[in-house]
């Protein structure tokens, strides 16, 4: 039997950090990774010479440790980046955060009466059960701007109704909007006060935020960490009171191993982790882990024969009309990730079920369709696609349901009878994180494991809020 002291599985965000901070306590960790290229959905996949970012990530923190971290790393080969993404609806470009002025002008006269009537309404007669997302959306900002603004993005996204939808994701997502913020921001330009926010630039590798997963990935290697690609967690032995062993599979040759581990660091998504456990938990347990959901996605990228179609970094597809969520330019997030001139490369985005008929679905049928909403939309024509290829994304976003948090809880509570299991990260800790979030989260895993404070890695999201006012 393989043996290993400290295991850590996935080398995504969260659990590269928290292997970077093993490493340099020399604790030698092992990270057991199913991709063959660190980073998780941050990795930057190389497609003939152009560089694409996998939904786009940007370096944009209010942590000062994840500040040093990035700095450490990746020294002076940041890029600093104006913010510049926006609403696509009724073939109009809103800004995005949602501007007062701006927006009421783009609407027309009968939108704007209609909007401003309904929000009256809604905020004053407290129309909307706040406890969802359609409900807390409709109290802030009305009626008739919840249906233009957010009902079908957040529909697509989900591929659910939004009064199915907790009101955590509306106060995660968009904590600190409503029209009255935007009111008192449009007022503060014309004062000229308004204070510069966080979000309006961000740091951004210049070849993509792989880079900055590459050289973490030398940095754990020169402490004494090891990495073992395309390697899948099959299940884990306990007996009762700590993990024991993983039976882990080459993804590659099919071969099954068993692991000896004294510490196992999880990002595994939650209920992953709770059902590849041995003996199985409770009927209680496995019950819960069912209803806990990920929605995943996969992206359609593409190279064209055209210099730029639109200044943004990405932009939010709300049409009704495609299925299409988001567009990625990659050129404005850094030139660096074109290669050749007179050519743009977009990430088409497309949410989904896993092993659902789109998922499953050639890429060859996918390209097509992709191209065919570009021309719809009228962002591009076909006539400019030179080649493109698929990435599918599984466990991306766990699904805020309404009832989700008791079901959270059922199985941090289980997992909390097995002393060297830790989970943490995005799908570890079943919350919608930015990489930021799963960065911290990564080091203070480790750093509680090490006897460095106690930190409480369920609620540090709460805790770290961009201003996008």
């Amino acid at each position: 039997m393989l043996q290993a002291k400290n295991v850590v599985i996935g080398a995504g965000p969260a659990g590269m950090a928290c292997a970077y901070e093993l490493a340099k306590a020399g604790r030698n960790p092992l990270i057991l990774e199913l991709e063959n290229q660190p980073g998780g959905i941050c990795r930057t996949l190389d497609f003939q010479g152009y560089l694409f970012d996998i939904g786009g990530h940007r370096f944009l923190t209010r942590s000062k440790e994840i500040n040093e971290l990035w700095s450490a790393v990746m020294g002076a080969d940041m890029l600093k980046v104006k913010r510049l993404s926006r609403i696509y609806y009724h073939r109009k470009f809103f800004s995005y955060p949602l501007k007062f002025f701006d927006t009421f002008a783009k609407l027309g006269a009968m939108e704007s009466v209609k909007a401003v009537a309904s929000l009256l309404w809604c905020k004053y007669r407290e129309i909307g059960d706040i406890k969802t997302f359609d409900g807390w959306v409709t109290r802030n900002f009305g009626r008739e701007l919840y249906k233009v603004f957010f009902k079908n993005y957040t529909e697509k996204v989900w591929g659910m109704p939004c009064s199915n939808l907790s009101a955590d994701w509306a106060m995660q997502r968009l904590r600190g909007l409503s029209v009255k913020v935007l009111l008192y921001n449009a007022l503060s330009v014309i004062r000229k006060d308004r204070p510069k926010t966080l979000a309006e630039e961000f740091l951004y590798p210049r070849t993509g935020p792989g880079e900055f997963f590459r050289r973490l990935q030398a940095a754990i290697q020169e402490m004494g960490g090891t990495f073992a690609w395309g390697k899948k967690i099959v299940a884990i032995k306990t007996d009762g009171e700590k993990a024991v062993s993983l039976i882990v599979e080459d993804c590659r040759s099919g071969k099954r191993e068993e692991l000896e581990a004294d510490t196992v660091f999880s990002t595994a998504p939650l209920p992953v982790l709770v059902n590849s456990l041995i003996p199985k938990p409770e009927e209680d347990v496995l019950e819960a882990s069912k209803k806990l959901k990920f929605r995943s996605f996969l992206v359609v990228n593409v190279v064209l024969n055209v210099d730029n179609l639109f200044p943004d970094q990405w932009i939010y597809v709300q049409e009704p009309d495609v299925k299409m969520a988001r567009i990625q330019n990659y050129k404005n997030w850094s030139p660096e990730m074109v290669p050749a001139t007179g050519r743009t490369s977009l990430g088409l985005e497309y949410f989904c079920n896993e092993n659902d008929d789109f998922w499953k679905s050639s890429d060859m049928d996918l390209m097509d369709m992709a191209m065919t909403e570009l021309e719809k939309i009228g962002i591009a024509s076909r006539e400019h696609l030179i080649n493109g290829f698929v990435v599918r994304i599984p466990h991306a976003y766990p699904v805020y349901s309404m009832h989700y948090t008791e079901d959270v809880k059922k199985l941090r509570g289980y997992l909390e009878h097995f002393s060297n299991v830790r989970t943490f990260g995005r799908g570890g800790l079943f919350h919608y994180d930015n990489s930021d979030h799963a960065l911290l989260s990564g080091l203070y895993t480790a750093r509680n494991y090490l006897g460095n404070g106690q930190h409480d890695v369920w609620s540090i999201n709460e805790n770290m809020s961009y201003m996008e006012s």
